[in-house]
């Protein structure tokens, strides 16, 4: 996924190194078992509309690539073009993905009951 505007242009990936980090921000321990929530976590917040989610998202995803993203960037993309088709981007961007693909559908098909 790429976000482009005022000729600067940044990458976004939703693989492995994506998929470790939103693990490790949402998790938690019960039982003695460290139970991996991030993929769901984040999928329920953007279905929300959570402008804070959306960010985060895009700024892991943006970890791997160079250029770096920056949260001003990010607010003045928004502030531009609107959040609407950008949540709808980044939702069907994890729906493509090998690593978070089958869970975003799954909670797709949930959230259609």
């Amino acid at each position: 996924m790429e976000l482009s505007m005022n000729e600067k242009t940044f990458d976004c990936r939703f693989g492995y190194g994506f998929l470790k980090e939103i693990n490790k921000r949402y998790s938690v321990e019960r039982g003695g078992m460290q139970l991996k929530l991030g993929v769901g976590a984040i999928v329920s917040n953007l279905l929300l509309s959570d402008v804070d989610t959306l960010f985060e998202t895009l700024l892991i995803a943006n970890t791997t690539e160079k250029p770096r993203m920056t949260v001003k960037f990010l607010e003045e993309y928004v502030e531009e073009k609107g959040t609407k088709d950008l949540f709808e981007e980044v939702i069907n961007e994890l729906k493509k993905s090998e690593y978070t693909g089958m869970m975003t559908n799954k909670m797709l098909e949930q959230a259609q009951v």
